[in-house]
């Protein structure tokens, strides 16, 4: 089974997804995930072994270029 998850918010959100990734792989050894995540914290996600491919995106730089 694959998943992606999007979680692009603060960096404590993306580190308190990581126990339920845990249990995840615990309870479905065929899982992977995918993560799409603000790309100042992909290194943080990186350091996560479940984790396949990292998707990043800019949305804090972008919401600050609309008001610029």
């Amino acid at each position: 089974m694959k998943v992606l998850i999007v979680k692009t918010s603060s960096m404590g959100d993306v580190i308190h997804t990581f126990p339920a990734l845990e249990d995840a792989c615990r309870a479905r050894p065929d899982i992977a995930f995918d993560w799409c995540v603000e790309e100042a914290f992909a290194g943080i996600v990186a350091l996560h072994p479940a984790i396949g491919t990292i998707h990043t995106v800019a949305i804090r730089r972008w919401r600050k270029s609309l008001f610029d």
